[in-house]
């Protein structure tokens, strides 16, 4: 379809999903219900609001107009989020979401549109709903009202219900291009803009970290967002390279101490070393890899040059074994220590 080249162009990237939903709303074929599911950061808002738009846009069936139009009343007022129609639910600071919420929307179903033909349901964090709000949101998604459409929004639909799963469409976001992600938010966001002039490095460090959601990379503008990551990541890279130099119990020991106490955050340097460590395997196997942790791949090659391969391997098998431990809840200093002997640090 010619015209879904224009469809949805406040998404960017994600062509299959765009496809799938102008296909179904042009059709009149818009499922009572959809599971978005993708990370944090990664559109799943955009494309709900958009396809309610899509869907309520007063020039639809006009083909020489972009689908939504984004000018009409119902499409400003929508992405204006303005619109009494559009309802959306979250966590409201709670761990799960409740039955209470599903008996809510399970009433509210019935309640006409105030000014459009369609009435949405945006829940956020969906995946969080309690078996038993599941159960209680079944029948309505099952036998909703003809005007009620729900976007179900998550990061992995395997939290859902079977039985959820098969009334609702899974839809998956797919990972924008860092130059996608660069062109966006450099032209749309003046912090980002600045932050390109002023520190180019840092610039594109911030864009390696968002794996592929531009909203996400506009979430690390925020200095207080971005500060922690950008931390943990300066630690992880000198650590890396104080091993590959074989600096010894002296250097490394005293950097074992910005390691974590807690649990959780132990867990994301982890994975910060073992994504380091995964680049520079690939750069010993292969001319061409996608990096995912460092952004200069002439200096992600002098490292690796530094070191054969099977020392990078046994670290990276050091840091597996680790955080099975960590799982496990073994004592943070003792599974640090046995982390460094076992790559051959110290």
């Amino acid at each position: 379809m010619e015209r879904s080249k224009k469809a949805m162009s406040e998404i960017i990237g994600n062509i299959a999903l765009k496809q799938r939903l102008c296909n179904d709303i042009l059709s009149d074929s818009l499922s009572h219900a959809y599971i978005i599911e993708g990370p944090n950061g990664s559109g799943r808002h955009t494309i709900a609001y958009m396809a309610a738009a899509a869907t309520a846009c007063e020039n639809k069936n006009d083909p020489y107009k972009p689908l939504p139009c984004l000018e009409c009343p119902n499409c400003r007022k929508i992405l204006d989020k303005k619109s009494p129609d559009v309802i959306v639910i979250g966590t409201d600071g709670k761990s799960s979401i409740g039955v209470d919420i599903a008996r809510f929307i399970k009433e509210d179903v019935h309640t006409l549109p105030n000014d459009l033909e369609h009435k949405f349901y945006i829940i956020e964090d969906a995946d969080k709903m309690t078996p038993q709000a599941q159960n209680a949101l079944l029948l309505t998604l099952e036998e909703p009202p003809y005007f009620v459409h729900f976007f179900l929004l998550c990061n992995d639909s395997v939290s859902f219900l079977e039985t959820i799963r098969s009334r609702a469409p899974t839809l998956r976001t797919e990972p924008v291009t860092e130059q996608q992600i660069d062109e966006y938010i450099s032209a749309n966001d003046r912090r980002a803009a600045q932050l390109k002039l002023s520190d180019r490095k840092e610039y594109f460090e911030l864009i390696k970290t968002t794996s592929g959601g531009i909203g996400r990379a506009l979430e690390l503008l925020d200095t207080k967002a971005w500060a922690p990551i950008k931390e943990q990541r300066a630690f992880i890279s000198e650590l890396v390279l104080a091993a590959v130099n074989k600096r010894g119990a002296k250097v490394l020991i005293p950097l074992m101490a910005n390691f974590s106490s807690k649990r959780d955050i132990l867990s994301e340097q982890f994975s910060l070393l073992l994504t380091a460590l995964r680049d520079l395997i690939l750069l010993k196997k292969s001319d061409s890899p996608t990096l995912c942790f460092y952004c200069d791949r002439d200096e992600a090659i002098e490292i690796c040059d530094k070191v054969p391969l099977s020392f990078l391997f046994n670290f990276q098998s050091a840091v597996i074994t680790a955080i099975d431990e960590n799982k496990r809840n073994a004592n943070v200093k003792v599974m640090l220590m046995k982390m460094f002997l076992n790559a051959g640090l110290i």
